[in-house]
């Protein structure tokens, strides 16, 4: 897909049918989370609001942290992208025959879109290791377990509808610099506009762009971003005029365009600074993939 294309189909419309509430869903590889929708009307979609996915990180059974990822394709193979710390997650075991235990993530729970049913997402559960306790995840090719990103396969895929991010928007031309803003995609706290609809938190870029912050490739936003957003896709949105590589001052066609930016990963809460894991990290990870 072009740059054209994409700035022609960022947005979708979506037909949404009401449907009932389903109460106590259970997490198992297929089971079903149905939500009600408002009503039965055309809703304006933005294709990347169907791209964020809410993660849930589980030890067997107990839950022990929540995130957001997304989900890349390539030759016809389907993977999560989410934060190497995510899928790492540890947290102090409440099982009262274990005081002082840890515990750590084996499991996520993926909040992921219905097949052939708009408006409604199903939880999928996914396997972190395999059956002898190896990770089942790929990591960056040359930067390994220093990148906080990480590539994992998926094998449920039954009633499942992607909406894969495509790679192709990181090469969108519009120029980001200092002080601009960005929208960061996810689940803050586990929260959603309804559904599996993501929150779209808004930051600003607070690093230059050419420099890799720490020697790696990453760079830095002011945002109040919160537990929940580890993992979610980054991206610059423009509406009306921006400012193309060239130099010259373009408008986009057909509504806003869209360039991916990366992913976002650290925190530091006290100074309301984030770190973004840049696109061309993420680029080489899916070129790296089978």
């Amino acid at each position: 897909m072009t740059p054209t294309d994409q700035r022609l189909t960022n947005r979708v419309l979506l037909l949404f049918l009401v449907v009932v509430t389903a109460v106590g869903a259970t997490f198992a590889h297929q089971s079903a989370s149905f939500q009600q929708v408002p009503d039965q009307k055309q809703t304006g979609i933005d294709q990347s609001s169907l791209t964020s996915l809410q993660l849930k990180i589980f030890h067997n059974d107990v839950e022990i942290g929540g995130a957001t990822g997304f989900v890349i394709e390539k030759n016809n193979k389907h993977y999560l992208v989410t934060n190497r710390h995510v899928v790492l997650a540890c947290a102090q075991d409440k099982n009262p025959n274990n005081v002082g235990g840890w515990i750590c993530a084996n499991k996520v729970g993926i909040f992921h879109n219905r097949l052939n049913h708009l408006g409604e997402w199903i939880w999928v559960t996914e396997d972190l290791v395999d059956e002898h306790k190896n990770k089942r995840w790929l990591e960056h090719p040359t930067l390994g377990a220093t990148a906080d990103l990480v590539a994992l396969p998926l094998n449920h895929m039954a009633d499942v509808k992607f909406y894969p991010l495509d790679m192709e928007l990181s090469k969108v031309d519009v120029v980001v610099g200092v002080a601009d803003p960005v929208s960061i995609v996810g689940f803050p706290y586990g929260l959603a506009q309804m559904g599996g609809l993501p929150v779209w938190k808004t930051g600003t870029v607070a690093s230059d762009l050419d420099i890799n912050v720490g020697g790696k490739p990453v760079f830095l936003i002011d945002t109040t971003s919160r537990p929940g957003m580890s993992g979610s896709p980054v991206y610059a949105v423009r509406s009306g005029a921006y400012r193309s590589s060239d130099g010259a001052l373009r408008t986009g066609i057909g509504g806003s365009i869209k360039k991916f930016l990366g992913v976002y990963s650290e925190q530091m809460q006290a100074a309301e600074i984030g770190g973004v894991w840049k696109a061309e990290a993420v680029v080489t990870l899916y070129d790296s993939l089978p």
